[in-house]
């Protein structure tokens, strides 16, 4: 590749019925100004492009791990609601097999009152025979001290003196 130096630096040979050398040397003045910016502007372009791709690589990473992470959460979302879920069926496993122990204590504990209001049933009912059996004694005790042979012994007594 040539330089900007180098095209300053040309000479030319003189011939006869050549170019003016005033004029060459001033178009040759342009061209190398010319050529010296489009070299500094493709350096640093090229160092624009580097710089790019550079970033770019780094975004890429950037989008790579975004990604991963994105994946990574994902699953771990996935892994969260089918625990979630394997809880709720075990838990609601769990409320089934307490609400049926409930239920069957709650059978056993009607059995027991049934037999226990049939045992105070047959208590009282005994107990209500006694009372009738005492009542009638009563009542028996009760015609014989109220009557009229009593009565009569009662106040042949009080006629006694001591």
């Amino acid at each position: 590749m040539i330089t900007s130096m180098e095209i300053h630096n040309q000479q030319f040979k003189k011939a006869l019925r050549g170019f003016d050398q005033e004029e060459v040397k001033e178009f040759l003045e342009i061209i190398a100004e010319d050529y010296e910016a489009l070299f500094v502007e493709n350096a640093q372009l090229k160092e624009a492009i580097q710089r790019l791709e550079h970033e770019m690589s780094k975004y890429r990473k950037m989008e790579e791990s975004i990604n991963n992470s994105l994946i990574l959460a994902q699953q771990t979302a996935d892994n969260i609601k089918t625990n979630a879920q394997l809880e709720a069926e075990k838990l609601i496993s769990d409320a089934r097999g307490k609400v049926t122990e409930v239920f069957i204590l709650y059978q056993d504990v009607i059995k027991r009152l049934n037999m226990l209001n049939l045992e105070l049933k047959g208590q009282v009912a005994a107990q209500m025979e006694i009372l009738e059996k005492n009542q009638e004694k009563v009542e028996k005790m009760s015609e014989y001290f109220f009557s009229r042979d009593m009565k009569e012994i009662m106040v042949s007594i009080e006629k006694v003196e001591p």
